[in-house]
C-alpha cells in the first residue's frame, strides 16, 4: 500500500477506493437505523451519496493532510458492506483518526477488525504517524470492544460531548502509538 492507497486485499475483503458505482451498497448501510443510531448526523440523500462518493474516488492526503473513506469488499459476496475512514491531520502533527461503518448484516464477523487494521498500517507505515485515535459513542459497545482488539487503550471519557438525534451522548477516545503499534506487529511476526 502507498499514500495513494487504491486497494489493499485481506482474507475475505478487499479494502479500496470508493467509486460511484457503489452508490446502492453506500446508501444501504448509511440510512439503516441500526448505523445511524451513533452518528451525529442523518441519513444521506441519493445526491449528498452521489457527491460524496465522487469526491472520495479522487481525493488525496498531502503535507495539510486529509480525510479519506474506503470502501470494505466482501470478496464471497461481491459488494461494498461499509466502510473505513482516516482523518490525517496536518504532516507536522504527525496524528489520525480512524473510524468505520459497516452494514448490521455484516458486523460481529471481523470484517471491521481486518478492515481497521489495514488501515492502522497505512497510517503508521506510509504516513509515518506518531498517534491513531479513534472514538465513538459509550453506548456502542462493539465499536470499543473493536478499538481494544486493535490494541488501543481508553485514553477519555467525555461527558455529553456529541448530540446525537436530540440526545447529549458521551463519547470515548482510544488511541494507539507508532512504538505500541510496531511491537503488535512484532508479535505477529513471531508466532
Amino acid at each position: 500500500m502507498n499514500p495513494s492507497i487504491e486497494s489493499v486485499e485481506t482474507k475475505r475483503l478487499i479494502i479500496r477506493r470508493m467509486t460511484e458505482t457503489d452508490l446502492l451498497d453506500f446508501l444501504a448501510y448509511q440510512t439503516h437505523p441500526k448505523v445511524l443510531r451513533y452518528m451525529p448526523f442523518e441519513a444521506l440523500t441519493q445526491e449528498r451519496a452521489v457527491q460524496f462518493l465522487a469526491r472520495q474516488a479522487v481525493i488525496e492526503i498531502d503535507s495539510v493532510g486529509g480525510y479519506i473513506v474506503f470502501a470494505i469488499y466482501h470478496v464471497g459476496d461481491a459488494k461494498m458492506v461499509g466502510e473505513v475512514s482516516i482523518n490525517i491531520l496536518p504532516k507536522t502533527q504527525s496524528k489520525g483518526e480512524i473510524g468505520w461503518s459497516l452494514h448490521p448484516n455484516y458486523q460481529g464477523r471481523g470484517y471491521a477488525t481486518e478492515a481497521a487494521q489495514v488501515l492502522l498500517s497505512y497510517g503508521f507505515r506510509h504516513h509515518n504517524l506518531h498517534r491513531i485515535t479513534s472514538i465513538c459513542d459509550t453506548r456502542n459497545t462493539a465499536s470499543y470492544m473493536l478499538m481494544e482488539r486493535l490494541g488501543m487503550r481508553r485514553e477519555g471519557h467525555f461527558k455529553q460531548s456529541q448530540l446525537i438525534q436530540g440526545a447529549w451522548q458521551d463519547e470515548y477516545i482510544y488511541a494507539l502509538l507508532i512504538e505500541e503499534w510496531l511491537f503488535q506487529q512484532s508479535i505477529i511476526t513471531d508466532k
